[in-house]
């Protein structure tokens, strides 16, 4: 049963900033599957300000300065996000990511930028913006700021948001012509958390990698860049020796942060396997 709460309905992204602003302890709801979840669990707030019908929030575009960004509305379902020809040409990883999200009824209701405030190490969202270089924009009423991903996130479940900032859209980068991808190790196909999961994006030319880039999410306890292979891998043949070394870098990354744990028994061979299909070689 949920606590006793006021509920508020702004029609605009300002109304909602503007009331984020006026109203103390507020919650912002935007599909609700992880909030509603935490105040049936015993978390309260006194008002809930409702932006699941913000259209502001809800829009996919091409940036007008440089086609080569996305400008991603957070209030855009992970349903949106599975289907439109525009994620899936320009952020293939994020197209497939979404697609693996919870259920029909959760990828429905539930919004990328919910997946991010919430920041939990195994959101399929964060290791594909994570190699689209993701920007997040947080408005307040003292204006608008940029935060990048790498730094939004700061703990499992904690970030840098402040209590009175709306996160309203990621700035991405375009990868087209890129080869990339999304795979995730869940116990199971429906409903499931990821245990594990890879995003990267791959340009080569004439055998060799020119561009890389590869994160890894529920390894660690926020999901990373594993930017030292990515330099690695730069400019190197595409084979057997050099995949297997960006391997081996990987798997030394996340011991190197997380130490030895047990379930790491079956999660880093899973990894390597996972590793040595995308790479190839």
């Amino acid at each position: 049963m949920l606590p006793e709460f006021s509920s508020i309905a702004p029609r605009t992204r300002q109304e909602a900033v503007e009331s984020l602003g006026r109203l103390e302890d507020a919650a912002v709801l935007a599909g609700g599957t992880d909030l509603l979840v935490r105040m049936k669990r015993g978390e309260t707030h006194r008002h809930v300000i409702d932006v699941s019908r913000i259209t502001e929030l809800m829009r996919l575009t091409e940036e007008d300065w440089d086609e080569s960004f996305l400008r991603v509305g957070a209030g855009l379902t992970h349903a949106r996000l599975c289907t439109d020809p525009l994620v899936d040409q320009c952020a293939r990883s994020l197209f497939v990511a979404a697609g693996l999200i919870g259920s029909p009824q959760i990828r429905n209701a539930g919004t990328i930028g919910g997946n991010l405030v919430n920041a939990s190490p195994a959101a399929d969202s964060i290791a594909p913006l994570l190699i689209h270089n993701a920007r997040l924009v947080l408005e307040s009423t003292e204006g608008e700021r940029f935060e990048d991903l790498e730094r939004f996130i700061v703990a499992p479940y904690k970030t840098t948001i402040g209590q009175k900032e709306l996160l309203t859209s990621i700035v991405i980068e375009s990868l087209k012509g890129y080869e990339e991808g999304y795979r995730r190790v869940a116990k199971r196909a429906g409903w499931a958390i990821s245990r594990l999961s890879v995003a990267w994006a791959i340009h080569q030319s004439h055998g060799r990698f020119e561009d890389v880039r590869l994160a890894i999410g529920s390894c660690t306890p926020i999901p990373f860049r594993a930017r030292a292979v990515e330099a690695f891998l730069r400019g190197q043949k595409r084979e057997k020796t050099v995949t297997g070394e960006a391997v081996r870098l990987v798997l030394e990354e996340i011991r190197r942060i997380t130490g030895e744990r047990p379930s790491f028994v079956y999660k880093l061979p899973v990894l390597r396997d996972l590793l040595v299909s995308i790479f190839g070689g």
